[in-house]
């Protein structure tokens, strides 16, 4: 799994939304300024904007995401590890040397450079620290500082990284619990989308559709000026469909958020969310609205 540095997140941050902008303000001038005959109109243009800006940060997160569960996955087997290997006599420095010659994933570059760290003199709450912050995780925190609270301490460094290990899985544990308590919560929000969405084009399609064609039928029947409906106006079918698609789109925004942080604890876990209700909203409003 590749580790994404923070700072080329904030390049594809940066250079996605240069990117959705460039996409919208050049549709909004070929439609407003030059009057170029353009696919979509400036708010269906606008959206496909924000899809471009979204996509690669959501592709990136979505990365990084997997390789910081790869690091906490893996955090438990090296406790248990440098624990085996504390029971030969060795140091916990030494421990730590040797156990990092075995396959951790995500975690083994890290180990391997917090180890290079130590080699060339760093102390071992230093290394312990730097290793922290490039994993970027709250148990790699947590368990750098257990680990160099029990460099200080001394003893029985095996038995006490037998009980650092038995924290750190309790903890895990407590946190897939509450993940699986909250990921049903990201489903819910794809149902009342969906839910909306449906509704939205059954209003379209169905309820104002024939609202439009009984209104003309009656103006047409009573000779215009006689009905009822003359002078009261007639209904903006395009203006509605523009509003209840505005509508969708805030809800897929906002719903797609909602669901990233339910279920990963992340804002920017939602990003995938977002693009994916984004992409449905679009596509429906397509076929079943624009095309019909």
């Amino acid at each position: 799994m590749p580790k994404i540095d923070p700072k080329e997140k904030r390049i594809v941050d940066i250079v996605s939304i240069a990117l959705g902008l460039l996409v919208t303000v050049a549709s909004l001038l070929s439609i407003f300024v030059l009057h170029s005959k353009m696919p979509f109109d400036w708010d269906q243009m606008m959206v496909l904007g924000m899809m471009t800006a979204i996509f690669p940060p959501s592709v990136v997160e979505l990365l990084d995401l997997k390789w910081q569960h790869d690091i906490d996955k893996n955090i438990p087997r090296l406790l248990r590890e440098i624990a085996e290997t504390g029971k030969t006599g060795l140091t916990l420095t030494r421990a730590i040397e040797v156990s990092a010659d075995r396959d951790y994933g995500a975690l083994t570059p890290e180990l391997k450079q917090m180890v290079a760290q130590l080699s060339w003199g760093s102390s071992l709450e230093d290394a312990l620290r730097a290793f922290a912050v490039r994993c970027r995780t709250k148990l790699a925190l947590r368990t750098a500082d257990l680990i160099a609270e029990v460099a200080r301490s001394g003893g029985d460094t095996q038995e006490i990284m037998e009980q650092v290990n038995r924290h750190i899985g309790e903890l895990q544990s407590i946190d897939r619990e509450r993940y699986a308590q909250m990921r049903p919560y990201s489903a819910v929000v794809y149902i009342a989308f969906g839910v909306f969405l449906f509704t939205d084009i059954m209003l379209i399609r169905s309820f104002f559709t024939q609202i439009v064609q009984l209104q003309t039928k009656v103006l047409s029947t009573a000779g215009g000026g006689t009905s009822v409906f003359a002078g009261a106006g007639s209904v903006d079918v395009g203006f509605l469909k523009k509003a209840l698609f505005h509508a969708v789109i805030i809800q897929a925004v906002f719903g797609g958020l909602i669901a990233g942080k339910m279920s990963e604890g992340r804002l920017g876990a939602g990003l995938k969310h977002t693009l994916l209700l984004l992409v449905i909203a679009f596509v429906a409003f397509l076929l079943f609205v624009w095309g019909s």
